[in-house]
């Protein structure tokens, strides 16, 4: 069975987490901070905190912005359900702007209707679907002109770059135009740490509040201490959570980022292939993106097609695993019931819902495999 994404491990991986259990330090220890450091090297950032999953990456990065219940957020419907859930974690409201229609990410447009309107918003969080980049620059200006902040959903974006209309290229992470940028490490993802997330940012008070929430809301600096009985001493000043990356998952992800580079390549070549495959076929549109693909890092191949569940169905019978991005959060029973969304709400995202489909992309997915894919999608439309 081909399946829509699968980690790539090596030796090299396993021999590093061998080392790992083999060493002193099992959880939170050395190899944490050498990933920071790398993850922070690799994307341009100042600073880097590694956590448990990108779901707790989005949480405290939501509690170190200062979401409460008198804040209202601004994402899409169209991501997995930890981007709105992590509003609502932190005891925000999160409120939707339509998509577009092309490249299905949050449309810009749609953010200054709602930003204009009553209500009163206090951030955004864009997603990268699949690994395309959102209009972060048109993000900027909105956020900018009404004291709003970024905080980016990189989750499918790592290795990521875009250019800005003065000609600078900027790396997924980097936070030139966002406040923070938070990353996944599912094993699906372009790198793995098994479970396993990350926070990007340049501001120095975000950064040591989320080494603070990260840990229980705990410091051990002697600085920050009301009171200091000795070197053992501990003092807990906000209500935090155990939100901490081992040291094995680590030693994982330092190897994974050495490699994703390459991996990036593939995964243009890929989506390059299927471009070319799929021209002429009238019943199948493709996610858009730039024409060379040189600078996106796809994390999925997102096409919208006719009969999308008699080609799912096709596709399984005959071998391959694809898989569907996603269900509109505002039509969950839960957020229906919590914020009345019914039906018709977002009519971009619902009909782009109706025809989606990811089809398998992954660096080591073989030529073969990719071709085989190709023909039966042909097949399917023929």
């Amino acid at each position: 069975m081909i399946n829509y994404g699968k980690q790539s491990i090596d030796s090299s991986d396993i021999n590093a987490v061998v080392d790992t259990l083999k060493s002193d330090w099992l959880t939170q220890g050395p190899k944490v901070t050498e990933f920071e450091k790398a993850l922070a090297e690799y994307c341009g950032s100042k600073y880097a905190i590694a956590v448990c999953n990108g779901t707790a990456a989005l949480h405290l990065a939501n509690l170190a912005i200062g979401t409460d219940t008198r804040t209202n957020v601004i994402t899409t419907p169209i991501s997995f359900l930890a981007t709105s859930n992590s509003v609502i974690y932190s005891g925000g409201h999160p409120i939707f702007a339509d998509i577009s229609g092309g490249d299905f990410v949050i449309d810009p447009e749609k953010v200054k209707q709602l930003v204009e309107g009553d209500n009163d918003f206090k951030g955004i969080i864009p997603v990268h679907l699949g690994g395309v980049i959102c209009d972060m620059e048109s993000l900027m200006n909105i956020a900018d002109e009404n004291s709003l902040w970024i905080i980016e959903d990189a989750c499918h974006a790592l290795g990521g770059k875009w250019v800005d209309n003065m000609g600078e290229t900027h790396c997924v992470g980097d936070c030139s135009y966002s406040d923070m940028t938070i990353f996944s490490f599912h094993p699906v993802k372009q790198i793995t740490t098994g479970e396993g997330g990350a926070i990007t940012t340049n501001n120095q008070v975000l950064y040591e509040k989320l080494l603070t929430l990260r840990n229980h809301g705990m410091t051990k600096n002697p600085d920050e201490l009301i009171e200091n009985h000795g070197a053992w001493y501990y003092e807990m000043h906000a209500l935090g959570y155990n939100y901490r990356m081992t040291d094995i998952q680590a030693a994982l992800g330092i190897q994974q980022l050495k490699k994703n580079d390459e991996w990036v390549t593939r995964r243009r070549e890929l989506v390059r292939n299927y471009d070319d495959a799929f021209k002429g076929i009238e019943d199948l549109t493709v996610q858009k993106h730039p024409d060379q693909n040189e600078t996106y890092s796809y994390h999925l191949y997102i096409i919208q097609c006719e009969k999308r569940g008699e080609l799912y169905e096709f596709l399984r019978n005959n071998g391959v695993n694809t898989q569907i991005h996603y269900i509109p959060i505002h039509l969950q029973p839960f957020y229906k019931k919590k914020y009345g969304y019914n039906k018709g709400d977002y009519p971009v995202a619902e009909s782009y819902y109706r025809k989606a489909l990811s089809l398998p992309l992954y660096p080591t997915l073989k030529d073969e495999e990719q071709e085989k894919i190709v023909t039966l999608v042909k097949k399917f439309y023929a």
